[in-house]
């Protein structure tokens, strides 16, 4: 029943430790804290989850950088500055 459901909406069918990484690798990339992640994941220790995920960490670090620069961008306002 669940996987007529699942190709019904064209969904892809994924095992429980796949749908178990995507979540922890989405909520990286929604900057959720990594101590929140791993406790949901159950994980005795954050490292465990930081040497599991670090990959997702640095995509989502360069992620936040861009963030960062593009506060530093000129606004653009249509005015022209300077003599005309």
């Amino acid at each position: 029943m669940v996987e007529e459901a699942i190709k019904k909406i064209c969904l892809p069918q994924i095992t429980f430790h796949e749908l178990r990484h995507t979540s922890a690798t989405l909520l990286i990339n929604e900057g959720v804290h990594m101590k929140t992640i791993s406790a949901r994941l159950g994980h005795s220790k954050i490292g465990i989850t930081m040497d599991l995920y670090g990959h997702a960490l640095d995509s989502a670090d360069e992620a936040a950088a861009n963030k960062f620069d593009h506060l530093f961008q000129p606004k653009k306002t249509g005015k022209v500055i300077g003599p005309a």
